[in-house]
């Protein structure tokens, strides 16, 4: 790292190892620029062995310690929504893998981090000065997870199509910045499939599911058959979260080996139709054994089709728990994103009275019906490129870059491609997923690995000293962008 006689310091991209850190509401990521993979994977999830009374005595456990049974172990969440919900246990978190794994050289090392795009300037304001005020970071960097993305991909102008755990995002990068009043999220994501499993299993009567940490033997048998199995002995006092945590792994592993996308909507309103359908997606050759910890194996055939279905039409199914039923309340993906800074603004141009493009206008469908509207996968990305400007909707069509552990379930992108088609018959759309299942999940990390160690970002990195001077308005809108 070279230093000048100036107050701030100038980071050469070329001379420094910076870290790149990731944080999302499954997983978190963390590891050096330049780096293929991140170093460290782990749940954003700690647990905390209570004490006693004395709270300062509870210690904090982070990675694969966390799915060790113990008496009195909770399970809480760091993330929700990839934004923190609880500041300790994120720091230390932070602090265990950067001096224990990463072994980091703190006043030699910079930090780029990855955010989403909904977070609001206090949610920011905190998230930086707590990083200066807990780590002796020489500087950092406030990176767009899309930007990252689009990094990644080699593609400045793209629409990214994020399909996470806690969320579905669509966001325009134009030369690298995001367009953040034409983003759109909604909640119908990875845990929206793992609440519809866990809704799902429990309407089947005689279906026992356990924790594998419980299961000492089991007999295979197929359901309806009983399960027949033997438990481990467990400490006492096991905790309602440490068992829900458990069998949230469950879910998860359905979700990656049963469910597959259909090729066709399974909503219709024609009654011959709708019946040609269920029994198309109830044949044989459809159908699949999933394998539960007790050893009980349940065969699914147009449940599978049907839970996938629900990216791209969250009504199809209803849940039979109404405290999941509240959990998802309709949603539109409207953002109300305000920055002074925040969007590209198009060059002065003389417009046509009448444009050709088919893409409908957003201002013809906004009514006060649109606004309670449930947008599954493909109305959010149509209605997302119909609001860009028309300059760009032909560019940005052409590159969707599809990413997120969501986005792995098979025949997605296919049918996906087809409903973009039919429905923007005016733009020639592609769309792009990378192959590699552990690059598609990683994704933004990598995009922000590339990114940092970069030779011309050195003039991006913001140390405390220029914070401080600058002042945290000025810093988070137009620098950290």
């Amino acid at each position: 790292m070279s230093s000048t006689n100036n107050s701030t310091n100038v980071y050469g991209g070329d001379e420094i190892n910076a870290v790149v850190l990731d944080p999302g509401s499954y997983n978190t990521r963390l590891g050096y620029a330049g780096d293929d993979f991140p170093k460290v994977v782990v749940s954003s999830y700690y647990g905390i062995h209570e004490n006693g009374n004395n709270k300062k005595n509870n210690k904090k456990l982070f990675g694969e310690s966390i799915g060790v049974p113990r008496s009195n172990f909770d399970i809480k969440p760091i993330m929700k929504d990839s934004e923190i919900i609880d500041w300790d246990a994120a720091t230390e978190q932070y602090s265990y893998y950067f001096n224990s794994i990463l072994k980091i050289d703190f006043k030699e090392q910079p930090i780029l981090i990855t955010e989403p795009v909904w977070t609001d300037n206090k949610y920011r304001q905190k998230f930086v000065e707590t990083f200066y005020e807990t780590f002796s970071f020489p500087a950092l960097y406030l990176a767009k997870a899309p930007t990252c993305v689009s990094f990644q991909q080699g593609r400045p102008n793209c629409l990214v199509v994020d399909l996470g755990h806690d969320s579905v995002s669509v966001t325009p990068v134009i030369d690298g910045i995001c367009l953040l009043k034409n983003s759109m999220k909604t909640n119908y994501g990875g845990r929206f499939l793992d609440d519809q499993i866990k809704d799902l299993i429990k309407s089947k009567e005689n279906l026992k599911v356990e924790g594998t940490y419980k299961i000492k033997s089991k007999t295979p048998v197929i359901y309806p058959n009983e399960a027949k199995y033997e438990l481990r002995d467990l400490p006492e006092n096991i905790t309602e979260s440490f068992d829900e945590f458990q069998k949230n792994k469950i879910w998860h592993e359905f979700k990656e080996s049963v469910l597959e996308v259909p090729d066709r909507k399974l909503t219709t309103l024609n009654p011959k139709q709708a019946q040609s359908l269920k029994e198309f997606y109830s044949q044989d050759t459809y159908k699949r054994l999933f394998e539960f910890p007790t050893g009980q194996s349940l065969e699914l055939g147009r449940e599978r089709f049907e839970l996938a279905e629900s990216i791209f039409d969250p009504q199809i199914t209803k849940f039979n728990d109404e405290s999941l039923s509240k959990k998802y309340p309709p949603n539109s993906g409207e953002l109300s994103i305000k920055s002074k800074y925040d969007d590209y603004r198009p060059l002065k141009r003389i417009r046509k009275a009448e444009s050709n493009q088919s893409t409908p206008q957003p201002g013809n469908e906004e009514t006060s019906e649109s606004k309670s509207e449930v947008r599954g996968l493909s109305k959010l990305i149509t209605h997302t490129l119909s609001s860009i400007d028309i300059d760009l909707r032909a560019s940005v069509a052409h590159n969707i870059i599809v990413t997120g552990g969501v986005s792995l379930i098979p025949q997605l992108t296919e049918r996906l491609y087809n409903e973009l088609s039919n429905s923007n018959p005016g733009l020639k759309i592609r769309l792009h997923a990378v192959g590699n299942s552990s690059e598609r999940v990683n994704q933004a990390w990598i995009g922000g690995s590339v990114l940092a160690s970069l030779g011309t970002f050195h003039q991006m990195w913001v140390s405390k000293e220029e914070y401080e001077e600058a002042g945290p308005e000025r810093i988070l809108n137009q620098r950290f962008r």
